[in-house]
């Protein structure tokens, strides 16, 4: 038992000693001699102080009452104990009940004080309560009028106001009046509430849903809370699991943006400054920190995504495991660990029945014994763009990959991949993107973002002022924007020493599955720890893919990889060099207009150019009659078959997606070409007319036009 000596006294402590002090200075007085009324000018002059104490400390009417009794019935009972001695049953009886009556008003009084402590602070918290309200209220008028206002519709309700822990904004609730009105009709006007609001720049309003189809969340983010120092990653690096959220920063609303990734792929857009590459390390570090995970990357620019976390688990002198369990950077090792991805996605679903049946699952429960692997590729482009298709290895690569996107969502095996633009060109397969179920966009052009996440979601470029700044979107759910947490080599050197004792090993299964490939994972990487000279990369040859043959196809290339005499037909190869050179040249200026555009004069003239500065002439598309191969506009050999499209869909018509769409399905062995290349064809084409808007049709016999 430990005594607080420096602690008041309560309705017990306080009346025995009293009691006892007033015993033993009576005592002390009778045996000296001292006359009584010195008894009763003692405790004069201490109900003085206690007074003026009290009344300096704010004690109340009854607790000076209190003091003042307990100070005269001592004084009486002292002086009346030195006048005849405090040793007789009578005067020790009165002196107890003294003591136990001084206890007792003690008590009361102090039970008093609480009630009255409490009623006070009730009061306060009352009249706070109030005071907060009528300026929720004020706030709550408001925003109905501007929500209806700026959004055209009348009777919009704030029902409630949800101020941010930061002190950064706050979360409107509300209710949209009958007529058929969801969360959209509000979020097409965002933009504009922030405005009416006179929001300073860079801060947002953002509409989500509601509690049901007729009701509405409105955050307003009235401080900027990206300006100013970046917000660093989290420093717990506790365990977590693959079940549990991906930690990837903050909402405006300042809650945590962590999806569960362990069904969903993941594609992270930006341009170079945006902090793409930032966050890829921020996704890492997550992954690093979950017990039932392994970690692999694909960045052929080096492996410099894994870089920071291999050198810095060497310099910690290599604990545990590493944090990265495999990196290719080169063609051969991505192609390598695809095909082995590919074999354990396959080999898991059979191998692991029984598991999933136990946990009555259609999922693989992951642990530390059946891990994840989940595969981040820094900049996809280097797999699927247009020209990355063109090499083999690449090509082979990038559709094992596809595969393992397609089929291994129950079986663990993700990947997770960023990429500079969220175009076509970069992007060549939209399936990447269409499987994507986590989309991130960082600060990038307005109609990359909206071509990724939608247009539904109203997303701006605007909404993200700085660095770090994105959005987010997590399967159908609206996008939001995203503060991403910085994470700094530093800390990434902490977070590798932090978790070295968490990472699993891949299971037998799966390392069966994935064979020889990786065992060797790790032949030529002293590179990737800091202690080895980078390899130098050598060139792949880009092996053109072989056309397939068809009946009626002429292929007008057949023949040029002849050698030719100097003679006439070499100038008309160097001739056909130059109009392959020209078309590709249009078909990128065009990739740009709209599919629907017909031919500009200006984009004419800028082919002629092409065409004579090549030493050709050039030749508009011819008069109206003759058949396909005496008009069509160009000598792409596809257009034989666009053309046939476009005479099979009848008077109405058919769009350059339509048209792609069917060349994809009825010639698979064929590239389809672009929509606008599509419709650069079809506009100079004498035969073809657009019926309606961005639809292509064969003139009538009598060629005219319908109105």
């Amino acid at each position: 038992m430990q005594i607080d000596w420096e602690s008041g006294h309560g309705p017990y402590t306080a009346p025995i000693s009293a009691a006892g002090s007033a015993l033993a200075v009576s005592y002390a007085a009778a045996a000296a001699g001292v006359a009584p009324w010195w008894g009763a000018a003692v405790a004069g002059a201490g109900l003085a102080g206690s007074h003026i104490a009290g009344r300096q400390s704010g004690a109340g009417r009854g607790d000076l009452m209190l003091r003042a009794a307990a100070w005269l019935g001592a004084g009486g009972w002292c002086s009346w104990a030195m006048t005849v001695g405090p040793w007789s049953a009578e005067r020790l009886a009165a002196l107890g009940a003294g003591a136990v009556a001084l206890g007792a008003a003690m008590a009361g009084s102090r039970a008093a004080r609480r009630r009255r402590d409490v009623e006070r602070t009730a009061e306060a918290a009352a009249a706070a309560h109030a005071n907060l309200q009528r300026r929720y209220r004020a706030l709550a008028d408001e925003w109905s009028a501007r929500l209806s206002r700026v959004a055209g519709i009348d009777g919009v309700q704030v029902v409630g106001v949800e101020m941010w822990e930061h002190g950064g904004g706050f979360t409107l609730d509300v209710r949209l009046p009958e007529g058929g009105y969801t969360w959209r009709d509000v979020q097409r006007v965002q933009d504009g509430l922030a405005g009416d609001a006179r929001l300073p720049n860079g801060c947002t309003v953002e509409v989500t849903e509601g509690a049901d189809r007729g009701s509405c969340l409105v955050n307003v983010e009235t401080r900027n809370q990206v300006a100013g120092e970046p917000q660093m990653y989290p420093d717990d690096y506790s365990p977590r699991s693959y079940n549990d959220g991906l930690q990837m920063g903050t909402y405006r609303d300042g809650a945590e943006c962590a999806p569960v990734c362990r069904q969903l792929t993941g594609i992270a857009t930006g341009r170079r400054g945006s902090g793409k590459s930032n966050l890829m390390n921020v996704w890492i570090a997550g992954e690093v920190r979950m017990v039932d995970a392994l970690v692999w990357v694909i960045d052929l620019n080096g492996g410099g995504i894994a870089l920071p976390w291999l050198r810095a688990w060497h310099r910690a002198g290599r604990p545990g495991r590493p944090p990265i369990d495999w990196v290719a950077d080169t063609p051969e090792k991505v192609l390598a660990m695809a095909e082995a991805l590919l074999r354990i996605s396959i080999a898991r679903k059979p191998g692991y029945a029984d598991l999933m049946i136990e946990h009555n699952d259609d999922k693989i429960p992951v642990s530390p014994e059946v891990p994840a692997i989940i595969t981040n590729a820094d900049e996809i482009a280097e797999l699927y763009s247009a020209k990355a298709r063109k090499n083999p290895t690449l090509k082979r690569a990038g559709d094992k990959l596809l595969h393992v996107v397609e089929l291994a969502r129950a079986v663990a095996c993700n990947l997770m991949a960023s990429a500079l633009r969220a175009t076509g060109d970069v992007l060549e397969e939209p399936q990447l993107v269409v499987q994507s179920g986590l989309k991130i966009a960082m600060k990038s052009d307005e109609r990359e973002l909206n071509y990724l996440m939608g247009w539904a979601d109203r997303i701006s470029s605007a909404d993200m002022p700085e660095p770090g700044t994105g959005a987010v979107k997590v399967l159908d759910e609206p996008a939001r924007i995203l503060w991403a947490y910085r994470i700094t080599p530093a800390e990434i050197a902490q977070i590798v020493v932090a978790t070295a004792g968490y990472r699993p090993e891949l299971d037998e299964l799966s390392r069966r599955a994935a064979g020889e490939a990786y065992e060797r994972r790790w032949e030529d990487t002293d590179h990737l720890f800091g202690i080895g000279p980078q390899p130098t990369l050598v060139a792949v040859e880009e092996t053109p893919a072989e056309q397939p043959v068809r009946e009626g196809w002429t292929d007008p290339t057949a023949d040029w990889d002849k050698p030719e005499q100097p003679d006439p037909s070499a100038v008309t190869a160097e001739a056909d060099d130059a109009i392959a050179e020209a078309d590709a040249t249009m078909r990128r200026i065009r990739g740009e207009i709209d599919e629907a555009t017909n031919r500009d004069p200006d984009l004419d003239a800028q082919v002629r150019g092409i065409f004579e500065a090549s030493g050709l002439g050039y030749k508009p598309p011819a008069a109206l009659g003759g058949e396909v191969n005496d008009v069509q506009p160009s000598t792409d050999p596809r257009y034989r078959l666009v053309y046939e499209i476009v005479a099979g869909a009848g008077p109405a018509g058919i769009g350059p997606e339509a048209i792609r769409d069917s060349i994809a399905r009825l010639h698979p062995d064929v590239e389809v070409p672009h929509a606008a290349t599509i419709g650069r064809w079809l506009g100079a084409d004498p035969r073809v007319h657009k019926p309606s808007y961005g639809r292509y049709a064969l003139r009538p016999a009598n060629g005219d036009t319908p109105a």
